[in-house]
């Protein structure tokens, strides 16, 4: 799995943990499992479009579960 990394300049290979996430949607807190990417040359988080995607889904789920919407 290949990524920019913004701190080397070049794209590199990442590493992707599962992290504990918080985001505030309308006043209430919600929290979700996400993931995250690391430069395996740097170790610094970097941006990966499909782990955006993912956590945004993440997200979505546990925002309908707590409000108890349709999923």
């Amino acid at each position: 799995m290949l990524a920019f990394c913004e701190k080397c300049r070049d794209m590199v290979e990442y590493t992707v943990r599962e992290e504990n996430m918080k985001k505030y949607i309308k006043g209430n807190e919600i929290e979700y499992l996400g993931k995250v990417a690391f430069c395996n040359e740097c170790g610094e988080e970097i941006f990966v479009a499909d782990i955006r995607d993912y956590n945004l889904q993440m997200l979505d789920r546990a925002y309908r579960e707590k409000e108890g919407l349709i999923t």
